[in-house]
């Protein structure tokens, strides 16, 4: 068939790869999979797949490449990896295979703008690299994780991104980790101790403080629900207080991080505060600022600014950005056929990006 032949062909580029790269620029020759097979006495192909930790390889074998490519001294040539990269990308492109995208939370279709973009970089990224992307939910009346995992293994998925927790600060999810590669996104599961990536919010807030004390604010309020700052294991109000242009003590009480947000709390921690701006880690408390006098009012701004919202100035946490890494960092997984708990788990911060608008500042209108 046409795809037989496509894939021979690139075993037989691949066997011409390593053995042209099977020596060093300065002509002395290095260990290769063929050594090692010879060896051994097993086959080049079984070599390669077992350094690649492909599942069909028994432990026993892979453990013996393993300890005969140490004692030989045996590393992976960067060229060599390059190329087979690339072979592989190419290879994908022509034969599409499949990503997942799990949400943990129940979503029915109801996307926030901040998981659209989320979800929507990922997409995109996958595109980009030749997978689709099929979509998940996790539901435990209907579809638990382990059935989840099933589909998955049916369907020929290699890897899924876990979506963020987003309804509790702390969780934990258990499933057949062994059969799959998998990235998981933000900070709100304890187990396992998967490769994750997040927006790294300590810098969001050290931004968004300086960017505001730029336009002459000194009296940053900061306001947030616990949970969110718990989730991030308190990196908004750490930063906020550490890097506060008033200083630790004077910041103290322009902080105010409830378990359950409500008008009534926020307007009368407004009044006791007196902050000069709002820093809010949302949208919904500029309406509530209506209810303060417009002589007390004070301006406002957001930590997770959205294009629905243009008009608010805040920090904009590049939400497909963050999709698109993690399914960067997943399909660097696949192609080195990673599946499992990784022993020393990889953590990628994302930064975000400041967006003005027109905000009265102390020194008058800025956009």
């Amino acid at each position: 068939s046409f795809m037989g032949n496509l894939e021979r062909r690139y075993y037989v580029v691949d066997a011409l790869v390593l053995r042209f790269c099977s020596v060093t620029v300065t002509g002395m020759k290095r260990p290769t999979q063929a050594a090692i097979a010879k060896r051994l006495m097993i086959s080049k192909m079984t070599v390669s797949r077992a350094l690649r930790g492909e599942k069909h390889v028994s432990e026993d074998l892979r453990a013996r490449v393993m300890q005969m490519a140490e004692q030989m001294g045996y590393r992976p040539d960067p060229e060599v990896s390059r190329m087979m990269t690339h072979l592989r990308t190419v290879r994908d492109r022509r034969r599409p295979q499949t990503l997942g995208f799990v949400w943990t939370d129940h979503v029915d279709g109801n996307l926030s703008p901040w998981a659209e973009g989320l979800f929507r970089g990922a997409e995109t990224k996958a595109d980009a690299l030749g997978y689709r992307l099929d979509v998940f939910e996790i539901n435990p009346k209907k579809m638990t994780a382990w059935r989840i995992a099933e589909v998955m293994e049916t369907r020929g998925v290699r890897g899924f991104v876990l979506s963020p927790l987003v309804s509790r600060s702390r969780g934990r999810l258990k499933m057949p980790w062994d059969r799959f590669s998998c990235v998981m996104i933000g900070m709100g599961y304890s187990r396992p101790n998967l490769h994750r990536v997040h927006h790294h919010h300590f810098l969001g807030m050290l931004t968004s403080l300086r960017q505001l004390r730029k336009a002459g604010f000194r009296r940053i309020g900061f306001f947030a629900d616990a949970k969110l700052d718990q989730r991030m294991f308190g990196a908004w109000s750490a930063s906020f207080l550490s890097h506060h242009p008033l200083g630790v003590a004077a910041a103290e009480p322009l902080i105010h991080l409830p378990k359950s947000p409500i008008r009534k709390e926020f307007v009368d921690w407004i009044g006791r505060a007196d902050p000069e701006v709002v820093l809010a880690s949302g949208v919904e408390p500029q309406k509530w600022l209506e209810s303060v006098p417009a002589s007390d009012r004070p301006a406002f701004a957001t930590l997770t600014w959205t294009k629905e919202h243009p008009h608010i100035p805040g920090l904009d946490q590049q939400t497909e950005v963050l999709g698109a890494t993690a399914v960067e960092l997943l399909v660097d997984q696949i192609h080195r056929n990673e599946r499992g708990i990784p022993e020393s788990p990889k953590m990628v911060m994302t930064a975000g990006i400041w967006r003005n608008a027109a905000i009265q500042s102390p020194a008058g209108l800025i956009g």
